[in-house]
């Protein structure tokens, strides 16, 4: 039985102009109402497709705005297989789609609030969608300053804004310290991986005391958690603030192998390693190579309260 389920990025990200944040929900919610019916939202972006706003919600002015997008190229043919053929090979066929009706070509959804923009794309793209609501707007009225945006992922704005604000206090490491106490672990090795080898090393010399531990299934959940923090945290050396500041920094920057990290600011924030990353991989609901939309919006509701909860959104 075939999994019912895509797995999809939902991304973070951020309308802009000049470098300055631009709420571009109120041009949403003004296209909106001047285009309620979903066929007058349609556009050709030009390139032989069409697309338009397929579901919307926008019910009241304190909740997110979300969308569905979706695009399709008239008189597109599907190909075909035979499933018996009688030959030892199959050319295929074309077929038109039914009577009265076109094939998706993609789609995308959209959860918009003030300039937060969380993006879920099937088939179109980022700089698809933003193309064409800013050609919506501008045939909708809005101002034609309002119709100059970009939307760019908001860790691409100031991705280390809140450690640079706030400081940080720990470090939190996790890792199987049984598997990695056994590998060697390669010259360019991670940041994490480095500062985990001594407690690694350590544990592999615990367990060599008998062999017999080695095949022990239950030492393979041993998980050793490493935490640098700074002594008397406010009172911190200056010296040593910068330096574990650093080391969050070099730790965002580098790819972490699954190893793991939690980020705890001097004002008791906690930034997982997921969440300062500011994507997140979801399941979402599918039928016949079409994502659910009502699933789709779910899965970034979800997300964007992850990132309020998180005091991650830049708004």
């Amino acid at each position: 039985m075939s999994d019912p389920t895509k797995s999809k990025t939902l991304h973070y990200l951020r309308s802009v102009h000049d470098g300055q944040p631009q709420n571009i929900e109120a041009s949403i919610r003004l296209m909106l109402r001047r285009r309620r019916v979903c066929k007058d939202t349609e556009l050709d972006p030009g390139d032989l497709s069409i697309m338009r706003v397929q579901h919307r919600q926008a019910s009241t002015s304190r909740k997110p705005v979300l969308l569905h997008l979706v695009s399709y190229v008239p008189g597109e043919k599907a190909a075909t297989i035979d499933p018996d053929p009688e030959g030892p090979e199959d050319n295929g066929d074309s077929e038109r789609p039914p009577k009265g009706k076109e094939f998706k070509a993609g789609e995308c959804f959209l959860l918009v609030k003030d300039a937060d923009v969380l993006f879920c794309g099937n088939g179109i793209t980022q700089a698809a969608a933003r193309n064409y609501l800013a050609r919506l707007f501008a045939d909708c009225g809005v101002e034609p300053d309002l119709c100059r945006f970009d939307l760019r992922p908001a860790a691409d704005l100031d991705r280390l804004a809140i450690i640079r604000e706030r400081g940080v206090s720990s470090i939190q490491l996790g890792s199987v310290a049984y598997e990695a106490s056994r590998k060697l672990l390669p010259k360019n090795q991670s940041m994490s991986r480095r500062m985990l080898k001594s407690v690694s090393d350590q544990v592999s010399a615990l367990v060599a005391r008998d062999d017999t531990v080695l095949e022990q299934r239950v030492m393979e959940d041993l998980i050793v958690n490493v935490e640098l923090k700074l002594q008397g945290n406010s009172f911190a050396d200056i010296e040593a603030q910068r330096s574990i500041d650093q080391m969050a920094v070099a730790l965002l920057a580098e790819d972490h192998d699954n190893q793991g990290f939690t980020i705890i600011t001097r004002d008791g924030n906690r930034l997982s390693d997921l969440s300062v990353r500011l994507h997140k991989r979801v399941k979402v609901a599918s039928s016949n190579n079409s994502m659910e939309h009502g699933s789709a919006w779910n899965s970034l509701t979800v997300y964007y309260g992850e990132l309020q909860e998180g005091k991650l959104l830049e708004t």
